[in-house]
């Protein structure tokens, strides 16, 4: 590429070739930013060709403004030339996706997951990283169809170690968003390179290198002036400028770029303007489609001989896009005629039903049902977002007076934006739905919907559908709903009825989803469920509840149900499983396994595993927009117990804004967490008023199953602390009862350790010891290691106080090797100031030979890293001798450790 097509770009020359010249470890992007005409095409086309010639596999695509509404055209322009080196190498349900998305295979009539298309990109990419770095190149990103950047952006954020470049050109932004593929990418792996306006000097080497025109100094001031800078406006200006002119005679063209462009335009021959209005409607076009128009592609040359369009390997495309808008703006009327004969050379069913759409102004009941087939097909192709824009077509074309089939069809467009994760021109379609239509049906439908879409309506919404419908299977799903809805309300049996219904049908679909509500809700009644129960219900539940806050409770109830150890390994791989055989095909659903098992590991003690299946589970489900207030509560959850209160405050706030937008009111746990973490942070009065607001939401919304109150230990042991032990028994009496009442272990262990605490703070000894040992053992038994270290931690408080040293000593360092296993940094500190208060030094043999080599690196500075590194121990290891270490030379720190441990007694 010569030099003269970039003159006076000389800065963002250097930071395009210093890009493409990097070897990023994970997607980075440049973008060139700036508006139409200004140059930034050129230099995304030298970024590419510096590219190539340095070796990099280049994916690119340039995309026109007339198919940003088509169908993964973008990708297609992007895999052409790697699909047949790449499919074979995708997974079974990777490979047939793409597949049907690229045209390579028929549509089996199934929905295509899109995000089963976006993982097969995703794979692509990683796969050709794996042999040399990619440079993914888009120009004109803002034209690029939805289906493709969706998948792109999926893609890239997903490839954390892979080394892909991308190049992006774009206009300016119009709001505060970016386009979809840039939101993908992290602020730190993202450059922006304004495109700015040239210099005059630069314009007069570009007017003279382009055009072979020099201007004089005035004349080319003014030039520059007139056009901005913009290198292509000043190019259309000096094009009908003579160079002999008065500095002072005005310019005798029009001041905007479109008036401009439109002028030249006009002045083509009228067959080449009517090939040129084909040609603005595709996108681009083929010279034999032109033929099929009826028109000669001879006749084109003259626009050709204009700049105006440009002839590769066989296509027409305009050599800027804006002269493609000003000739779609100039059709007027013609348009219609227009898209009707593109719609009719259109082999691709989705792009011809498009223009087949756009051909219409006014009702048409034979083209809205070949929409009706374009949006089921564009749904098996997994392009959701097209399979939207083709069902409001299909839902405009639609006669007034057939109100059976705009009902049908503006339900059909609410669920299509509903998959396409649009909820709020879902929700706003539903509405529409129930206030055009008297028809009981449909109005149930649209109900059923926004329930679907809501979170603090959900029963009101349900209640009305039932109201509304007559059909015994739509009447069976709206019961299994509400049933969930409402399992706190007393009054009817709607897991009953459910199934009823669904008996009386024989549907044996209907009846498996109302046996899971009927399953989970015997739950809280204390009836455990057989493993064939568990399989049937994380099948069906999710089309049971019909919503994923929803599923998400549920799947909270399955995990405390199956607390106790004995069960535990049963929803453990249960989940697992789960999560093993959804997480390549439906990622979100994935992700519900990975939440729930965030609580398996945190109730079996595997804190840092628990942590990160959390934080990944609420990564997807912001991705992709399904974010509610509970996929916060597991990272504060253990957030706050580990002793990472800022880390709790923040996702714990975010829930509660969320919850602010949804509910109306902020969840119970929630606001237990923030007693916690006030609590540690030495706010008592605080703590205790949040966790008394988190009892009474709780008893409002009627959560009669203990386990979810898992906070109520902690406001015990605040009540005893401040002297109300009336309170503390009053308290933890109801969660006796309902623990109790439902026979959960798992709650009747701790119920057990804070009757110890009510016995201490009474001065009952005796019945505190006594209680306190039962509680180590029943936390044992149910494989709570938390909780049996809580225990301890309180029996060896207790054994001090009754002046028994050696046992209170043992019990308490067990309690703090606990504590460091787990991570629970606050409650560690607890036990090392309760080892200090009991003080002396254990009659124990000394230090054993390992201990030693342990106090001595720790002596000499080293970190429990670098001593498990030396001794070939793993840290775990290394913190429980330091635990041994320092309760045998009554030390309670490293620096203490260090100035002591050569003078403790020796074996």
């Amino acid at each position: 590429m010569s030099g003269s097509e970039t003159v006076g770009r000389d800065g963002e020359r250097a930071s395009v070739s210093a890009f493409v010249a990097g070897v990023p470890d994970s997607p980075s992007a440049l973008v060139l930013e700036g508006e139409a005409g200004i140059g930034k095409s050129t230099l995304w086309l030298e970024g590419v060709a510096l590219a190539r010639a340095r070796g990099l596999r280049v994916l690119s695509s340039r995309p026109a403004e007339a198919e940003r509404a088509l169908v993964h055209v973008g990708l297609g322009d992007l895999l052409e030339e790697v699909l047949d080196e790449a499919l074979p190498t995708l997974a079974s349900p990777r490979r047939s996706a793409l597949g049907v998305a690229m045209l390579r295979d028929p549509a089996s009539g199934a929905p295509v997951d899109h995000r089963a298309v976006a993982l097969a990109v995703r794979d692509v990419l990683q796969q050709l990283g794996e042999h040399a770095p990619i440079l993914v190149a888009v120009d004109d990103v803002q034209w690029l169809d939805a289906s493709s950047g969706a998948a792109l952006a999926f893609a890239f954020r997903r490839l954390p170690t892979s080394p892909v470049l991308v190049l992006l050109a774009r206009r300016p932004l119009d709001g505060p968003q970016p386009h979809t593929v840039e939101g993908a990418l992290p602020p730190d792996h993202l450059l922006r390179v304004p495109v700015g306006p040239l210099s005059a000097g630069a314009l007069h080497r570009l007017l003279l290198d382009r055009l072979g025109t020099s201007f004089g100094r005035q004349t080319l001031l003014r030039i520059r002036e007139q056009s901005r800078g913009n290198p292509f406006f000043a190019m259309e200006l000096a094009r009908i400028l003579g160079t002999d002119r008065t500095p002072s005679e005005p310019f005798p063209v029009p001041k905007t770029l479109e008036d401009l462009l439109g002028a030249r335009i006009a002045g083509l021959p009228g067959p080449t303007l009517q090939a040129l209005s084909f040609v603005a409607a595709f996108g681009s076009l083929t010279e034999s489609m032109l033929r099929g128009t009826g028109i000669e592609p001879g006749v084109v040359q003259p626009a050709v001989a204009a700049h105006v369009i440009e002839l590769i390997d066989g296509t027409i495309r305009f050599t800027h896009p804006l002269l493609a808008s000003v000739v779609y703006r100039d059709l007027g009327e013609t348009r219609w005629r227009v898209h009707a004969t593109v719609a009719r050379l259109s082999e691709d069913p989705l792009v011809r039903a498009r223009h087949l759409a756009l051909s219409k102004d006014h009702a048409n009941a034979e083209v809205a049902a070949v929409l009706d087939e374009a949006v089921v097909l564009a749904r098996e192709r997994g392009a959701v977002a097209a399979a939207a824009e083709l069902a409001e077509h299909a839902l405009r074309l639609t006669p007034s007076d057939q109100s059976e089939a705009r009902c049908r069809r503006t339900l059909t467009s609410a669920r299509t934006h509903q998959v396409a994760g649009e909820w709020t021109r879902a929700r706003t379609m539903a509405t529409d739905l129930m206030k055009q239509t008297e028809l009981g049906s449909w109005r149930a439908e649209a109900l059923v919907l926004l329930a679907e879409l809501s979170v603090d309506r959900v029963a009101e919404f349900l209640l009305a559908a039932l109201r509304e419908t007559s059909s015994p299977a739509l009447q069976s799903m709206i019961h299994c709903r509400l049933a969930w809805a409402m399992r706190f309300q007393p009054g009817f049996d709607h897991a009953a009825a459910a199934l009823e219904l669904a008996e009386g049908l024989g549907d044996a679909e209907l009846r498996a989803r109302a046996r899971a509500v009927q399953a989970i809700l015997d739950w809280f009644a204390g009836t455990a469920p057989t493993p064939g129960d568990l399989e049937a219900l994380v099948e069906h539940l999710p089309s049971a509840l019909g919503g994923e806050r929803l599923v998400q409770e549920a799947t909270l109830a399955i995990v405390h149900t199956l607390a106790p150890v004995s069960r535990r390994g049963l929803a453990r791989s249960l989940l697992e499983r789960e999560h093993a055989e959804w997480s390549e095909r439906d990622e979100p659903r994935s992700a519900r396994a990975l939440w729930g098992l965030a609580w398996v590991e945190f109730w079996s003690g595997h804190w840092e595993l628990a942590g990160q299946h959390a934080a990944h589970a609420h990564e997807i489900a912001s991705q992709y927009g399904h974010e509610v207030p509970q996929d916060h509560l597991p990272i504060a959850v253990i957030a706050v117990h580990r002793g990472e209160l800022e880390l709790a405050r923040e996702h714990t706030e975010r829930a509660m804004v969320l919850a602010d937008e949804q509910f109306g009111f902020h969840p119970p746990q929630h606001v237990a967490v923030l007693g916690i973490a006030a609590r540690w942070s030495g706010d008592p009065s605080a703590a205790l008023g949040h966790l008394a607001q988190a009892d009474r939401t709780a008893a409002m919304l009627g959560w009669g199953e203990p386990s979810v109150r898992w906070w109520t230990p902690d406001h015990v042991e605040l009540l005893l602390e401040h002297g109300r032990v009336d309170d503390a028994v009053d308290l933890l009496d109801l969660w006796a009862t309902d623990a109790t009442r439902t026979a959960r272990e798992w709650t009747l262990a701790h119920v057990t350790r804070c009757r110890g605490f009510v016995a201490a703070a009474m001065g009952e000894v005796e019945t505190a010891l006594a209680l306190l040992g039962q509680a180590v053992t029943a936390h044992g038994d149910v494989g709570d290691p938390f909780g049996r270290a809580r225990a301890q931690l309180m029996l060896g408080t207790v054994r001090r106080r009754a002046r028994q040293k050696s046992p209170a000593r043992a019990a308490t360092a067990a309690a703090l090797e606990t504590f460091e296993a787990l991570g629970a940094g606050c409650w560690a500190d607890t036990a090392r100031a309760e080892l200090g208060h009991i003080g002396g030094r254990t009659r124990a043999d000394g230090l054993s030979p390992a201990e030693q080599r342990v106090a001595s690196l720790v002596a000499e500075g080293r970190t429990n890293r670098e001593i498990a590194a030396a001794l070939f121990l793993a840290e775990r290891t290394v913190a429980s001798h330091l635990t041994h270490i320092y309760l045998k030379l009554g030390v309670r720190s490293r620096t203490e450790l260090a100035g002591r441990f050569h003078t403790a007694d020796q074996p």
